[in-house]
């Protein structure tokens, strides 16, 4: 069995009956909707036509908000139907990024993620969903797909339909007939210039058009002072559903601090590789110390991103083991576990298990530094975000900012036999760098320079979907190109090889520091632009 949808467009009259039954059956609060109807206009006064599309959940056969969600709040039914239970929801937002439908919301009363569950409860007693009952026009048709016999199987056998976003996989169960393409389409159309037939309740994010739009062939649009754009003869949006951004400053936050807490561990690793000995205080205890803090504030940012941060610790007992989500947080616990034991042990001075200890970490590091790569690459919404270089740029962040960050923690802690807090660090010989700040100096390098080069990868890579070169476009020539480039340019390869420079040339330590932070900076700049350059392409 498998429920689904088809919209019959050619009788649709974009009355929004359903909308308001879908509201009213689901006490469905004002500012987001469950189903909406999408209004497009074509053509010039007085030759213009007006298309609707109505939009709701595809109760995919391969839901990507199924995978994702780390409590299991979102699941697939055995008759096909993707339900939600937000008694188990924490508020993650996850779902709404792997979503390629814009399907799901956050409640503003609840604060847990809901969407259009095809009347679940109506179905259970043999009635159809509410919006069914309701269309005038009967245009929307519901029932089981795999029953030959039904009116729907009946269409999708034998009528010309079409489908949203099959390209990404999901087995979407709802069928368009008549659509407009460009309804469809998110990027068929662009915001009227008078800013729609109707405007949402006050205090909505109008998020995507707040940034440029139509990236490649077609004409680019001006926006005009009220941050709506002229439609420069393409098809206009006159009424749609809209969407603030999930994610923010707090996940751009996490990639840094988790970053560093990673980044410490790995080059403390490469110091001992570089001949640095466990007996100074920052190899023995310190670094794990400030690693572990670095990783409490990791913790904090992931528990106040949530809608419902009163429920984090779902993550643990109801947790879904196929997210990403879930297995970030086994890394992370595993990541503190061995950072409490590298400092209890290195409290009473070096010994037998702190290099050991040292090696542990760093291996977990990696899996701290790199595991946001395949979170990302669930969230199967956000095209920008599967790029397979993600992975390589998590790495190498990590190894540039935990080298900076260690580099600077010389101001205040030996790094070796011969070195004083905040001194020149030669070596004993007056040519060379201590093993440990060389170790250091060269993780900041390295990672400076495989972050820039991945960076001038992707500017010169053809992308292979419109919704990638969109995103591309927002991020280095549009709404965030600013932040972008000052970030990758300016912060993380200038300073980190200026940094580096200086310190090889035996200045202070305090020089080396300033440009550790300064790529610090520009890292949290880079991520920023990127999160939101990711999301910043409309999906509905």
């Amino acid at each position: 069995m498998q429920y689904g949808f088809v919209i019959d467009q050619d009788t649709c009259i974009g009355c929004h009956a359903c909308t308001v039954a879908c509201k009213t059956e689901h006490e469905v609060p004002l500012g987001v909707n469950r189903t909406w109807v999408k209004y497009i206009e074509k053509g010039a006064w007085p030759d213009t036509s007006r298309f609707f599309s109505v939009m709701r959940c595809n109760h995919c056969a391969n839901a990507p908000c199924v995978t994702i969600c780390p409590t299991s709040a979102l699941y697939r039914r055995t008759d096909g139907i993707v339900d939600f239970d937000t008694s188990r929801c924490i508020g993650c937002k996850s779902c709404m990024q792997a979503c390629p439908y814009d399907a799901l919301y956050i409640d503003p009363d609840d604060h847990t993620a809901q969407k259009c569950n095809y009347c679940a409860h109506r179905v259970a007693v043999g009635l159809e969903p509410a919006c069914v009952i309701v269309c005038p026009e009967q245009a929307i048709v519901a029932g089981d797909l795999d029953d030959p016999a039904s009116r729907i199987a009946r269409m999708v056998a034998t009528e010309e339909l079409t489908q949203r976003a099959v390209e990404q996989g999901t087995g979407p169960n709802v069928w368009y007939k008549g659509a407009d393409e460009a309804s469809l389409d998110p990027l068929g159309a662009v915001p009227s210039a008078d800013g729609g037939i109707w405007r949402d309740a006050p205090g909505i994010e109008r998020s995507w058009l707040a940034v440029e739009l139509a990236a490649g062939d077609a004409p680019r649009p001006e926006p005009t002072r009220h941050g709506v754009v002229s439609s420069g003869g393409m098809a206009r949006v006159v009424y749609a559903n809209e969407f603030p951004m999930p994610w923010g400053w707090r996940v751009s936050s996490y990639f840094l601090t988790k970053g560093i807490s990673a980044g410490i561990a790995l080059t403390a690793a490469v110091a001992l590789v570089f001949g640095a000995g466990v007996e100074s205080l920052w190899l023995s205890w310190v670094a794990p110390l400030v690693a572990g803090l670095f990783l409490v504030v990791t913790g904090v940012l992931l528990v106040a991103d949530l809608k419902r941060p009163d429920r984090f610790l779902f993550l643990l007992t109801k947790e879904n083991p196929g997210s990403w989500l879930v297995r970030g947080a086994w890394i992370l616990g595993l990541f503190a576990v061995v950072l409490a034991a590298w400092f209890v042990t290195g409290l009473g001075g070096p010994n037998a298990a702190t290099e050991p200890l040292i090696w542990a970490a760093a291996i977990v590091a990696l899996g701290v530094a790199g595991y946001t790569a395949f979170l990302f690459g669930q969230a199967e919404a956000r095209d920008l975000w599967q790029s397979p270089s993600l992975l390589g740029h998590m790495l190498a962040a990590a190894f540039l900012v935990g080298g900076g960050a260690s580099v600077s923690a010389t101001l205040w802690s030996d790094v070796g036999a011969d070195s004083a807090p905040g001194s020149m660090v030669l070596a004993a010989d007056g040519d060379s760098l201590l093993p440990g700040v060389e170790a250091f100096a060269w993780a900041m390098l390295i990672g400076a320079a495989i972050v820039g080069s991945i960076a001038l990868f992707e500017l010169g890579a053809r992308h292979p979907t419109r919704n990638i070169q969109e995103a591309m476009h927002h991020m280095t020539r549009g709404a965030f190109a600013v932040e972008w480039w000052v970030g990758a340019l300016l912060a993380v390869v200038v300073s980190s090889l200026a940094a580096g420079a200086v310190l090889f040339a035996g200045a202070p330590v305090a020089a080396g520091a300033g440009g550790g932070l300064a790529a610090a900076i520009g890292v949290w700049l880079m991520d920023d632009a990127f999160v939101r350059a990711g999301q910043s392409v409309p999906l509905s």
